[in-house]
């Protein structure tokens, strides 16, 4: 038998864009590398963000 999750499982999906903090609705998720995102151009900003944060800290 499949086992009914309860609010605070369900609720583990994210609330709000990691990138923009906009609220995420249902039709609108988009989710990559463990986070959800508003849609892709805020992905790849946080990609390029974090891809710059990277190199800062290694030079």
């Amino acid at each position: 038998m499949a086992e009914k999750k309860t609010r605070k499982e369900r609720k583990e999906i994210g609330n709000s864009c990691v990138m923009c903090k906009k609220p995420l609705k249902r039709v609108k998720r988009y989710y990559r590398d463990g986070s959800y995102y508003c849609n892709n151009n805020c992905y790849t900003k946080k990609v390029e963000e974090d891809a710059k944060a990277k190199q800062e800290a290694a030079a």
